[in-house]
């Protein structure tokens, strides 16, 4: 793909979003080494798979045009996390996707990215529908997307490290954006 279909940076009303690139692979490093933010996430990974991780994101970019944002505080420029829309691997669709350093947790930064997300995929994406997965442990996720109008539609394995499957329609998001 030769054309961004999402900008390379914007602006929320708190935070500062910035298209995901090598410059950015000590923070994505420090982010997945750090226990508590990866215990939600499936565990820590080294450098080689941080790496990996942004190669796979850069590419993403390239291919489609849109894709990982990292995220900084717009006040200041201290780094909060990442968030963005990506294409699914396990299954078909467009999945929203964040993770939060966990001193930026509990101040709203989660609900706001997302919102910010969901408009900018229901206004520049061909898709009647929008994915995410949290899981079943992380209550403070699921709340997050239900606030957004995301709903719960499937469950995949059991306890706390379940999966919890939400979607939003082009038409429920209308709804919700407007409420």
């Amino acid at each position: 793909m030769s054309i961004a279909l999402f900008p390379l940076v914007f602006d929320t009303a708190r935070l500062h979003a910035q298209r995901m690139d090598e410059a950015h692979l000590p923070l994505i490093a420090a982010m997945h080494a750090d226990g508590r933010l990866m215990a939600t996430m499936g565990g820590t990974r080294d450098l080689t798979a941080s790496q990996l991780y942004l190669e796979r994101n850069v590419a993403h970019w390239n291919e489609h045009g849109f894709g990982m944002y990292m995220l900084s505080e717009r006040d200041g420029g201290a780094p909060v996390g990442r968030a963005g829309l990506k294409r699914a691997i396990a299954r078909e669709g467009i999945e929203l996707a964040y993770a939060f350093l966990p001193g930026s947790w509990g101040r709203g930064y989660a609900t706001e990215i997302a919102q910010a997300l969901l408009a900018l995929g229901f206004g520049r994406l061909p898709v009647d529908a929008l994915a995410a997965v949290a899981l079943d442990g992380n209550a403070a996720s699921c709340r997050v997307l239900e606030k957004c109008g995301m709903r719960h539609v499937a469950t995949q394995g059991a306890g706390s490290a379940g999966k919890r499957h939400y979607e939003i329609r082009r038409a429920e998001w209308r709804v919700a954006a407007t409420a």
